[in-house]
């Protein structure tokens, strides 16, 4: 009877375990997304713990004869290195990435080798060395993290590597009947604990509070068998004393004294612990006062991560600004930019350059300072929409970040930061505080919620700051610009004197030889012995000496305004008359393009001028018009008298219009064609065509010379035109008003005849 209740419970016993690995495989495969996974080393680690389990209970029942305690030692022990393997591979795949393609198949290899000899001892060395390496892969991941987080998860792999390692050495050293695999079940209980569960509890918190009510009990223990002994010495010997309420009165003192002395001692261990208290309240007033006043970036970095460690103990921090910008393929990114270099999270210099990206070839390291995140990245969406803290533990092991791009998910674990906290203004991402890990434990939700409440308050801050320092930047240019435009204008200033010294000692040069040559060809011109094969080229000669004294006079008179040299002969001066005058002589240019030439000009009062300039200036006026007016076209020349007024015209003045059917002028250019050699763009580089064929080119002097007449005179010229179009020829009106008379000059003004023709 006693040996069937005892086989009894181990079939329940044993159907119980197999349950255990059933569960743990189901779950395990439902998390399993490929074989890097930890899910899915799991899932093989269950798998091949039942297989191995149905099989030694189905031999030990007595279902599988062949299966006798020899042939199952030699399975289970065999199954044991395979089980070895699918350990460390678990856990390689459970910490951050490591490379597990060569491991697995390097292992197999091994494995499948040593299984194909089926030898006690090789077996045995190879899963040794299977567990020592995992052992030892475990110990230096435990002593490189930083991460309470991640230290907590690494801390659960001990138990699971121990019960593990445990159960095989049993086995290993099995003499006699072969049980169950208690140790192992365990063992894939707790490893499915740890790979399928995201947060786990902190060990170094656990500890802390256990060690906190361990001390306690013992302390309250001991104070009460001391008191109730003290009190049962003393008291023993009073009449109607008993033992009872002597109890009763130490535990009634006790139970005074206990909220003092489990805050004592909650103290002392929190002290050994290194972990101290703050009053979030407190820290979140002081922090915004703080940081209210500060318009610049890097102060405002330095201030801002200076009360936050100081807080809440961490060990360093970083602020990024975060700007939208627009992608090279027009989508939506966030660059984030490290606002100053202190603090800048950096790799460790004694680690090899060639394991190492950050470090350059001389051991230097680089700064993280910039990144770029996908607008569509899980992380970018989750910090701009949920403006919550994010966790790197979140980042490396949360199943929604696992789809972020893996450049993002390296440049984030390459800090070697703990949390993320959002800073956002008016629902817009703006910035982000990077922080370390606590020294003393991990990120507790109030000190989340704190890092939440500080964010919030930074972002007017930093919104304020970036505005001032978009403002600094703008201004800085600003300047720079100014000091370019000033090099520039003394540049140019250097150049126009230059080009007018050019032009003054050209004419001057030019003109006496010219004259010279214009002199003799007249005179060969007037000579009647001239052969008449000869007569065209002189003429030829003489023509073209005529344009060329014709453009040196234009050059002589442009450096004589450049060097305010000019001097005005001021008479008085009809200029109905003299338009009349130029409007005759240029006719004849009109004709040949059967171009329509009309002056209608009222009668005006005469002007204080010099009739010289006078006439060159609506001769290159007319003539500009005749040029830039297509055949048949026409050319209009009216007047009329302006009246006086106290800011340009104190005494009156006269205007003068001349109006074209031709091209136009461009409104982008309508103050640029009164400079000295300017041409239109498809005209540069041109030879000079003539002075009146349509849009011929010139040396550009004609209306800079204007320009130079009239402000001489104290006068205005411009040009109005809808813009440049040589098929529709919209044409265009060169107006010139001239004063009367200069200030202080006689007041009496003579009338000109009105003058009307049409040629």
């Amino acid at each position: 009877m006693g040996a069937s209740n005892r086989d009894l419970i181990f079939l329940v016993l044993d159907a119980f375990l197999a349950l255990v690995y059933l569960v743990v495989l189901f779950l395990a495969m439902r998390r399993q997304k490929d074989w890097t996974s930890p899910a899915f080393w799991l899932a093989g680690y269950a798998l091949l713990g039942l297989a191995l389990h149905a099989l030694l209970v189905a031999g030990m029942a007595g279902w599988l004869p062949w299966m006798d305690f020899v042939n199952r030692l030699r399975f289970d022990q065999s199954a044991s290195l395979v089980l070895a393997l699918f350990l460390f591979l678990g856990l390689r795949a459970s910490l951050p990435r490591s490379p597990l393609k060569a491991l697995f198949w390097g292992g197999l290899a091994l494995s499948a080798a040593v299984l194909a000899v089926q030898n006690y001892t090789l077996i045995f060395l190879t899963w040794l060395l299977f567990s020592l390496v995992t052992g030892g892969y475990l110990l230096r991941a435990l002593g490189q993290s930083r991460q309470h987080s991640q230290r907590s998860r690494i801390f659960f792999w001990l138990p699971v590597l121990a019960l593990a390692i445990a159960n095989e050495l049993v086995l290993f050293y099995q003499v006699g009947r072969i049980e169950v695999d208690y140790m192992r079940v365990l063992a894939v209980a707790m490893m499915a604990y740890t790979v399928l569960s995201h947060h786990l509890p902190d060990t170094r918190d656990f500890t802390r509070l256990v060690l906190i009510y361990i001390l306690s009990t013992l302390l309250i223990v001991a104070l009460y068998i001391s008191g109730f002994w003290l009190a049962d010495s003393l008291l023993r010997n009073t009449p109607g004393y008993q033992t009872i309420f002597a109890g009763a009165g130490v535990a009634a003192v006790i139970s005074l004294l206990f909220a003092p002395i489990f805050g004592l001692i909650r103290g002392t261990v929190n002290r050994l612990f290194r972990l101290e208290s703050y009053d979030p309240s407190q820290t979140l007033r002081e922090y915004a006062l703080s940081i209210s006043n500060i318009l610049e970036l890097d102060k405002l970095s330095e201030v801002a991560i200076g009360l936050i460690k100081e807080a809440l103990d961490i060990e360093k921090g970083v602020m990024y600004l975060v700007d939208q910008e627009i992608g090279e393929y027009g989508e939506r990114i966030f660059r984030l930019r490290e606002i100053g270099d202190k603090d800048s999270p950096a790799i460790d210099s004694s680690q090899d350059t060639k394991e190492n990206p950050l470090l350059t070839p001389t051991g230097k390291l680089k700064r993280l300072n910039t990144t770029i995140l996908a607008d569509d990245s899980s992380i970018a969406r989750f910090l701009r929409e949920q403006h919550q803290p994010l966790l790197q533990y979140d980042l490396d092991f949360a199943p929604e970040f696992l789809d972020a791009p893996l450049d993002e998910r390296k440049w984030f674990s390459k800090l070697g930061l703990d949390v993320y906290v959002p800073i956002v203004s008016k629902g817009d991402w703006i910035g982000l505080l990077a922080l370390g890990p606590k020294l003393a434990r991990r990120y507790t939700n109030e000190d989340l919620n704190l890092l939440a409440a500080i964010a919030s308050q930074t972002g007017v801050a930093l919104e304020n700051a970036r505005l001032f320092d978009n403002q600094k930047k703008l201004t800085s240019q600003l300047r720079e610009a100014y000091a370019f435009l000033d090099k520039a204008n003394h540049d140019l200033a250097k150049l126009e004197m230059t080009k007018s010294n050019f032009i003054s000692i050209a004419s001057h040069e030019l003109r006496t030889p010219l004259t010279s040559i214009k002199g003799y060809t007249e005179m060969l011109l007037e000579n009647p012995a001239l052969g008449k094969d000869i007569l065209p080229f002189v003429k030829g000669i003489h023509k073209g000496t005529v344009r060329l004294h014709e453009i040196m006079d234009s050059m002589f008179d442009v450096a004589q305004m450049d060097s305010r040299a000019i001097e005005l002969q001021r008479q008085d001066v009809f200029v109905t008359e003299l338009v009349r005058s130029v409007f005759q002589e240029l006719s004849k240019f009109a004709s040949e393009r059967e171009q329509e030439l009309s002056l209608d000009l009222p009668q005006l009062p005469s002007i204080k001028a010099d009739p010289n300039t006078m006439r060159k200036l609506f001769h290159h006026l007319i003539i500009n018009a005749i040029k830039f007016t297509p055949n048949k076209g026409k050319v209009t020349i009216t007047g009329r008298h302006v009246p006086a007024n106290n800011r340009d015209l104190p005494e009156g003045g006269v205007e003068i219009v001349v109006t074209d059917t031709g091209v136009g002028v461009d409104k982008n250019y309508q103050e640029v064609i009164f400079t000295k050699f300017y041409q239109p763009g498809e005209l540069l580089n041109r030879h000079s065509t003539g002075k009146t064929k349509f849009k011929g080119s010139g040396v550009g002097l004609g209306l800079a010379l204007s320009r130079g007449i009239v402000d001489a005179h104290g006068g205005k010229i411009w040009v109005v035109s809808p813009g440049y179009d040589d098929e529709k020829c919209p044409g265009s009106e060169f107006h010139i008003i001239l004063p009367i008379r200069s200030q202080g000059e006689s007041k009496t003004v003579r009338m000109g005849s009105a003058v009307k023709l049409k040629l």
